[in-house]
């Protein structure tokens, strides 16, 4: 039966090894009178009952096939059948609708064609339930492309920060310049985090602004997680914002301390920042600056505002983001796009 010696015990092994150990199923079709025999795992593939006896019309698989599919694999195999494709060896993969359960499963056949083209007599074959390889092919295919989508958003996001660092000089821009890719830097690591796991608010703040801890104080207990395409340019405008601080506002001065209060209101993340004892602001700046300007196309990519009060005593800014570009669509896994 089917390609192996089952009548000595010698055969009977290796079918039963292949069967158990490798999943594969044996079929043999008999093209004359639209008849299969295969072995009993076959039926548990397609989800079908063990008949009582052999040979079975092959009729209850073909039902079996995906709608989407079915046409183009009664066509392919009629081609097989004619010769078309120059070959004796029939080698498929299709979707099937398991019948126990009407899960989607995959399902590879490769068996030989006998007899001449046109006028086949019989096909001697296995099959076998390759589900989990395509279902690794489509998560390696996935990365991939996530990994290039990555790679060019990083590298237009730096091309971004040359564009926009200005400086007095050439050892002033390398320093800024520097601050700014390291802090891209410290982001990746979180980002890859969030790709398995949605990164927490309060870690990234305590990453971001690692160098000012003891003037940072944060209140942020019901925001949720951000998903990984939020966290990178929320970590940008929490680096520029210090940065600006550390220049100009309250984290230039020893007793200089900034409050940074989130919450939820409706469907908006409200991210309050407000500092306090740095030195006394005179007047908003006359020309928005670099770390204003990433600040603004970071809030722009998570389609936030932004509202600014340069108050004598520091500056208060309350930034806006929508709560499904922050944390993902309720209920549906999806992510914002950057």
């Amino acid at each position: 039966m089917i390609g192996f010696d089952l009548g000595s015990e010698a055969g009977q092994e290796r079918a039963r090894l292949a069967m158990e150990n490798f999943g594969i199923a044996f079929f043999e079709s008999n093209m004359t009178t639209g008849q299969v025999v295969v072995s009993p795992n076959a039926f548990a593939m397609f989800g079908l009952p063990v008949p009582p006896k052999m040979p079975v019309d092959r009729t209850g698989f073909w039902d079996c096939y995906h709608p989407d599919e079915l046409e183009a694999a009664r066509a392919t195999f009629a081609a097989d059948l004619r010769g078309e494709r120059d070959r004796d060896i029939y080698c498929e993969r299709v979707r099937i609708i398991r019948q126990t359960d009407r899960a989607i499963r995959h399902i590879e056949f490769l068996g030989r064609m006998f007899g001449p083209p046109g006028a086949r007599t019989h096909i001697v074959g296995m099959l076998r339930d390759v589900t989990e390889l395509v279902e690794a092919e489509a998560r390696r295919s996935l990365l991939v492309r996530e990994v290039n989508h990555r790679a060019n958003n990083t590298l237009a996001v730096v091309q971004s920060l040359v564009r926009l660092t200005q400086a007095e000089d050439l050892p002033d821009y390398k320093r800024r310049l520097e601050g700014r890719i390291h802090s891209l830097a410290r982001t990746q690591t979180l980002l890859d985090q969030a790709m398995q796991h949605p990164a927490a608010f309060a870690l990234l703040v305590a990453s971001e602004l690692a160098a000012y801890r003891d003037h940072i104080t944060l209140e942020s207990e019901d925001v949720p997680d951000l998903v990984a395409q939020s966290v990178q340019p929320v970590a940008m405008i929490l680096y520029e914002m210090a940065t600006n601080a550390a220049k100009h506002g309250a984290l230039a001065a020893a007793e200089g301390v900034v409050r940074i209060v989130a919450r939820i209101e409706g469907a908006e993340v409200v991210l309050r920042w407000a500092e306090q004892g740095g030195p006394p602001l005179a007047a908003p700046p006359l020309r928005k600056g670099t770390g204003m300007a990433v600040i603004q196309s970071q809030i722009r990519r998570l389609g936030g505002t932004q509202r600014l009060d340069w108050a004598p005593d520091g500056l208060r800014a309350e930034l806006r983001f929508p709560l499904a570009c922050w944390a993902g669509p309720p209920g549906d896994g999806a992510q914002p796009k950057p």
